[in-house]
């Protein structure tokens, strides 16, 4: 390794990592609101879209650059979340309130054929 190489992999690599508990913490209110949203969009996809399963999940392995078996995993977590929606028929309009960043339009984000 060159002089310099070093430091310059530990400051980052350091840098990069939570240092306090309170930052592993804020790091799992992240993923538990991204989680949230994905539980959101699926919900979305699947009863207001009218997608199928699989393209549902293509759908949001897209939105949010995962796989399709870690999505999977993701919303089994969030299943009571996904049928509490389901019973309450929220509209896109209520979903555009919760996340205004999204399209809530049905356009799909990829080719699906």
């Amino acid at each position: 390794m060159a002089k310099g190489e070093h430091v310059l992999y530990t400051s980052v690599v350091s840098s990069s990592l939570p240092k306090e508990k309170g930052e592993f913490q804020k790091q799992n209110m992240y993923l538990e609101q991204r989680h949230d949203t994905m539980a959101c969009r699926y919900y979305y996809h699947a009863s207001l879209c009218r997608l199928r399963y699989d393209d549902c999940l293509l759908q949001l392995s897209r939105e949010f650059n995962l796989s399709t078996g870690t999505i999977v995993g993701y919303l089994k977590l969030r299943l009571y979340a996904i049928n509490t929606m389901v019973e309450q028929e929220l509209t896109a309009q209520e979903l555009r309130s919760r996340y205004p960043w999204f399209d809530w339009s049905c356009k799909p984000l990829v080719n699906l054929q």
